[in-house]
């Protein structure tokens, strides 16, 4: 009887072979065209898909050299970077793909665009050159690990993980659908490249299989409700109208240009002038843009009796407003009110305060829209001594909102001489103020676009101190800036103008359109706390109180209760209405809208992403549980090579590899060396044995192989993994190497 290696035809790839590659690309890009609803236009698809072509078809040039496997992933992964640099670096790089310190730092500016357009608009994306970098990066990233599980790790069908992570992702993203012929050309595509890493033609079950995968992805983001990632947006949402993420300001240009006005909310107000409603206060300032402070919810504030507002003191003159507010269109995780509110009802325990001096009140797990709530407010109508006892802040405290640096040397020098008449802080405040609003400056949403200065940054604020024309974003930011130069605490303050006074009686109420959305600066005075501001010509209206004093600081009342702070808006006397800011609701030139999301959080997503990677995971271990069945009901006359194969494959799983060439002796004898081991295997090593004969009997010596073969390659099988240690079994059970790498059981060599 001849010990020769055993043979028969399979269909086999080659791990060098181009056609695995190919469809592991086909299954990528095919998964990253199903983004097209998140993003204008095609040019990033096709960027994404040369970026990624490059790192699979380097990679698999070199090893088509005869290069080790982790050599092409590197030189592919190098020459995906360089493709990635040259469409990213913008000049910055040498000879357009070596990255300079220049480069470094334009990618982390294109990082923080990108981080603002995703944070603060709603799809589809425009793609600006961070959102094309952050894009290029990502696929980079992708394409790399794909060859180095591929390649390397000779496990192509794997490669499945990333597609399925890039097709949850619209499922994510509110009022964005599923691309379902993207989906199906994804999954049938990667049917293609699982018959060929397994080196099959596709079974009836594999067919089945597939068609019920489809069914269940489809299922899923059918019937689960997907409201929103997070983190990239704050908070969830769905359905049109106007929306705004983490920081409003950002882009707040784009969307005053974006189109016709929807209504967002609608209210109703013992005030008859109306009321600007607060979103959040941006108090942080880079350089580049303005952005929420950091801070935690407040677990001692209550909605039903808010924080008292900072710095306003006790004997200072307010007024009590209520206000009832119909959310429509609007979705925000932050929560429009008048300011300072004192009492919210009609909220559910999702919404928090997270900013007492605001007061801002946000939810991480859903949105504004669809709101019905009162809240009441108490601001500040001070007579004239009570202002002139006013003061600047200027302790420790106020350090985050007097902090700026890189001021150029001409804002700081504007700043001073507008101001140089006024005797004191209040008055260099008013005359910051006047300055703008009876200056030659005008609105505009246009010029800054035009002449490339549509930002609230540094830069930009010098700008439009030289041309003197913009929109609300940069009045309120240059005045912000400039107080902060004067030693004035500032902020700006992100929400709505009063809008539009309709119907009458009974029936009158005020109608907050996307055209309302807008930003004003604020500036802190002991004893009236935070004070709102209008610079921005043609919008809104100043409040009463905001006029020159001038006294001189050393002239002002001493009153001790000028800087105390009130316990309670609630014990406030109510006043006679003054003047309260307005605005021209019909102005065509109010501040528009911003973008971001609204609605549920992670707990939804977080299952289809659990669910979905699960079903990849499982689908090796599902093929492999196929494949050892169809081998234990093999019927004669093959029964001992069936179940041979079973025990070579089971070795492999286990890490036990047995050499292509390897006759059924020299692979018993490398199986013996792992039953040795243990020496509870003795059973499973004379069952081995037996094996071993009744094999060589039935394909040489045309025998059939015995009644108790298939009991003889259990033996072998449950000693094999009795002698492995718990890790290759579970290795085993959830990534078996036999479907993928290259084994005799595969190539036909023991089979």
């Amino acid at each position: 009887m001849t010990d020769a290696p055993l043979r028969r035809p399979v269909v086999r790839v080659a791990a060098a072979s181009w056609l695995p590659t190919l469809f592991a690309w086909l299954v990528f890009v095919a998964s990253l065209a199903s983004l097209h609803p998140l993003f204008v236009g095609t040019g990033w698809w096709f960027a994404a898909a040369f970026v990624s072509a490059v790192v699979l078809g380097v990679s698999l040039a070199v090893r088509g050299l005869r290069a080790p496997a982790w050599v092409g992933w590197i030189v592919g992964a190098v020459a995906g970077s360089a493709v990635t640099c040259a469409f990213v670096s913008g000049g910055t790089a040498v000879l357009g793909v070596i990255p300079t310190s220049a480069t470094l730092q334009r990618m982390r500016d294109l990082a923080d665009q990108a981080e603002a357009a995703i944070v603060g608009e709603a799809a589809p994306l425009d793609v600006t050159d961070g959102v094309l970098a952050t894009v290029l990066v990502s696929v980079l990233a992708a394409a790399v690990l794909i060859d180095l599980v591929s390649s390397v790790g000779q496990l192509p069908a794997f490669t499945g993980v990333v597609p399925v992570v890039v097709l949850a992702v619209p499922a994510f993203v509110p009022g964005v659908e599923t691309s379902w012929p993207f989906v199906v050309a994804t999954v049938l595509l990667f049917l293609v490249l699982l018959a060929l890493a397994t080196g099959r033609h596709p079974t009836r079950g594999g067919l089945v299989g597939g068609l019920a995968a489809l069914g269940v992805a489809g299922l899923l983001t059918a019937t689960v409700p997907l409201g929103g990632l997070a983190p990239l947006a704050g908070t969830g949402g769905s359905g049109l109208g106007l929306a705004t993420g983490v920081n409003p300001i950002i882009d707040l240009g784009d969307d005053l240009r974006r189109g016709a006005p929807v209504t967002v909310l609608t209210y109703r107000s013992s005030d008859a002038d109306g009321e600007y409603l607060k979103l959040v206060d941006l108090v942080d300032f880079s350089g580049r843009s303005w952005s929420p402070a950091e801070g935690e919810s407040d677990p001692e504030a209550t909605l039903d009796r808010l924080p008292a507002a900072p710095g306003v003191a006790e004997a200072t003159d307010r007024r009590a407003v209520t206000t009832e507010i119909d959310v429509g269109s609007l979705r925000s995780p932050y929560l429009p009110v008048p300011v300072p509110a004192t009492r919210i009802e009609g909220l559910g325990d999702e919404w928090e305060v997270v900013d007492e001096s605001g007061v801002t009140v946000r939810s991480t797990t859903t949105g504004t829209q669809g709101l019905d709530y009162t809240v009441e407010s108490a601001p500040v109508d001070p007579t004239r001594d009570q202002v002139v006892a006013s003061s600047a802040g200027d302790d420790t405290a106020m350090a985050d909102y007097l902090s700026i640096d890189g001021v150029p040397q001409s804002v700081i020098a504007l700043a001073s001489e507008v101001t140089a008449d006024a005797p004191n802080d209040f008055d260099a405040a008013v005359a910051l103020q006047d300055f703008f609003r009876d200056g030659d400056f005008t609105y505009s949403e246009e010029t800054p676009v035009d002449q490339g200065y549509d930002g609230s940054g540094l830069e930009a604020v010098q700008t439009f101190l030289e041309v003197r024309s913009g929109y609300c974003v940069h009045f309120a930011s240059s005045m912000a800036v400039m107080a902060r130069t004067l030693g004035i605490p500032s902020r700006v303050a992100v929400g709505f103008l009063p809008g539009e006074s309709t119907g009458f009686g009974a029936e009158a109420e005020r109608r907050v359109s996307s055209d309302d959305l807008h930003t004003w600066p604020e500036l802190y005075f002991e004893g009236l706390g935070w004070v709102p501001f209008e610079p921005t010509v043609g919008l809104g209206s100043p409040q009463a109180y905001l006029q020159p004093t001038g006294v001189e600081p050393s002239a002002a009342p001493t009153a001790d209760d000028a800087a105390t702070p009130t316990p309670s808006a609630d014990d406030a006397p109510a006043q006679t209405p003054s003047a309260t800011p307005s605005a021209d609701a019909s102005d065509p030139t109010a501040a528009g809208s911003a973008s971001g999301t609204g609605g549920p959080g992670l707990g939804s997503a977080g299952l289809i992403a659990l669910v979905l990677l699960a079903v990849v995971l499982i689908v090796p271990s599902v093929l492999r549980a196929g494949r050892r069945r169809r081998r234990w009901v093999t019927p004669p006359p093959d029964v001992a090579l069936a179940v041979w194969n079973e025990v070579v494959d089971t070795a492999a799983d286990l890490g036990l590899h047995v050499p292509s060439g390897a006759t059924p002796t020299a692979a018993a004898a490398l199986l013996r060396t792992r039953l040795s081991s243990r020496p509870e295997t003795e059973e499973a090593r004379v069952a081995l044995d037996r094996l071993v004969a009744a094999l060589q009997s039935e394909r040489y010596g045309g025998v059939a192989a015995p009644d108790g073969t298939r009991a003889d390659a259990r033996l072998v099988v449950d000693g094999l993994r009795s002698a492995s240690s718990a890790r290759d079994r579970l290795a085993a059970r959830f990534a078996p190497r036999s479907l993928f790498a290259t084994s005799p059981a595969k190539t036909g060599s023991t089979a």
